[in-house]
């Protein structure tokens, strides 16, 4: 459906040749040259207009793909930043264990990290509660 073979192209010819005879063939055969020529022209006229429309139309979105892209690459940079910066923020003085883990490490004194410290021994809370006076 839709192609034309050789048998009916032949047919074709020999209707056109019966109905106009063959006076009239040479120049409906120019005239169809001429028509045809102009549906090829308006034709390239029609698909590079639409060329140039779709090229005006695609090239701002490039550039907002490529500014999106660039963009990325930066917040990428940033974030990598911050997790360095948020890991060296999580343990002030620089004592993480080397796997990574959050357990304390007892400093350079041999006392563990999560203990306070006191200078002097009045300062220290009793780890005993006071005892109730009302009860015996």
């Amino acid at each position: 459906m839709g192609s034309v073979g050789t048998g009916e192209i032949l047919v074709i010819l020999l209707v056109v040749l019966i109905v106009f005879g063959p006076e009239r063939l040479p120049e409906l055969a120019r005239k169809a040259g001429q028509l045809l020529g102009k549906v090829r022209q308006m034709t390239r006229s029609l698909t590079d207009s639409l060329d140039t429309d779709y090229q005006d139309v695609v090239a701002p979105i490039k550039d907002l793909k490529s500014e999106y892209d660039s963009t990325m690459t930066e917040l990428k940079g940033v974030a990598t930043t911050v997790s360095g910066l948020s890991t060296s923020l999580s343990d002030p003085r620089g004592d993480a264990t080397p796997d990574g883990s959050d357990e304390a490490v007892p400093d350079e004194t041999g006392s563990n990290a999560d203990e306070p410290v006191y200078d002097d021994i009045e300062s220290v809370p009793d780890d005993d509660p006071p005892p109730d006076e009302g009860t015996s």
